[in-house]
């Protein structure tokens, strides 16, 4: 009886961290007028602090500029409860206790990093301002698969396709309109519960609307550049689900745990592989969880996620050991290129950071 209780003891403890994650998570999202709210005061304050000669120069759009943005913090606050509320009613009891036991507070500078990032990432890829992004990484994939899997030679639905790290699940999607099978993996809930929106509550294109550069202050063109709308999503996720014969399912968990018991036809990595602690154990997890003859297409950099967490453990690679290490593991490398490619960036902004990626074949022999 003892053993019983001890096991029942561990399992609450268990859920109660999950419960706790998610609340983490819920309060960082519930926060973000509060922090906008923060960011224009500092805006007001230091307003006040310039001479009186500077403010009545600029001082009448400055205003205005501020009430435009107030008005803009509230707008995507409103969103982000949609996004919320709709991702606790989908993920049933867990994040149902998580919003009971909510108590707002200020999270971390990383949740709320974690926040506007998730912001960016609507655009990034449901959004017609993040399309060139999409089109410079996740057309190179479809064009790839085009070439080994021609729509004339063979049956797509059945070709399975995992992606791990999907995000938001846009790339999932388009796999899918291309016919085939696909399974979208995430571990971020960030991530998880806005993705469960993209792909379930939006029913109509361009049906919602964010202002996502309203706290970019530096390396801005105008004040209008900064309360420019964006419209989302561009493209409807696909409803018509009892018409096609693939599917689409999504596995929230840590990509090493949640392939344990599955196998893929193809792997799809984009902007994934630099998430991991140990780069070499995600590319042993993708070689057993391939099929023989498996492909995997990749695209990213490497920059590694984990590099500068001292209370996280990461090994930092250079390109040419991590493709040594994938030969040596038993792939054939069959295409392997570089390409450019932004990500989450402001197209106004005067700053345009750019990434020169890995993009490789591989097949499993």
């Amino acid at each position: 009886m003892e053993v019983a209780n001890t096991e029942n003891a561990e399992e609450n403890s268990e859920i109660d961290e999950d419960v706790r994650a998610t609340e983490k998570v819920i309060n960082a999202f519930f926060y973000y007028k509060t922090y906008g709210k923060e960011k224009i005061l500092k805006m007001v304050d230091q307003m006040r602090k310039i001479p009186p000669a500077h403010q009545l120069i600029i001082g009448p759009r400055y205003k205005e500029h501020i009430r435009n943005i107030t008005q803009m913090m509230d707008h995507n606050h409103t969103v982000i409860r949609m996004i919320v509320n709709f991702g606790v009613t989908m993920f049933g009891e867990e994040s149902l206790k998580a919003m009971r036991i909510h108590q707002a507070r200020r999270p971390t500078a990383d949740y709320m990093s974690k926040v506007l990032s998730t912001i960016r990432q609507i655009c990034r890829e449901w959004t017609e301002e993040g399309r060139p992004e999409r089109e410079a990484t996740f057309l190179p994939i479809i064009e790839e698969l085009d070439k080994l899997f021609p729509r004339e030679h063979c049956q797509r639905h059945l070709i399975r396709i995992m992606v791990p790290g999907c995000g938001l699940g846009r790339l999932a999607c388009d796999l899918i309109n291309e016919g085939y099978t696909v399974q979208g993996n995430e571990f971020s809930l960030f991530m998880l519960m806005t993705s469960n929106f993209m792909l379930n509550a939006c029913k109509i294109e361009n049906q919602f609307t964010i202002y996502p550069f309203i706290f970019e202050k530096s390396n801005t063109w105008s004040y209008e550049d900064q309360e420019r709308a964006v419209t989302f999503p561009d493209k409807c996720p696909d409803q018509d689900v009892a018409n096609r014969r693939n599917s689409f399912s999504m596995c929230a968990g840590d990509f090493l745990e949640v392939t344990r018991n599955s196998t893929f036809d193809v792997i799809v990595t984009a902007w994934f592989i630099d998430t991991a602690h140990n780069i070499l154990q995600y590319i042993e997890t993708i070689y057993n969880t391939l099929e023989p003859n498996g492909i995997w297409v990749n695209v990213g950099p490497l920059t590694y996620h984990f590099e500068d967490s001292p209370d996280e453990n990461s090994i930092e690679l250079p390109y040419t050991e991590v493709i040594r290490f994938i030969r040596e593991k038993g792939f054939e490398v069959i295409t392997e290129r570089r390409v450019e490619s932004k990500y989450t960036v402001n197209r106004q902004s005067m700053l345009q950071n750019e990434f020169t990626c890995a993009f490789f074949t591989a097949r499993k022999i």
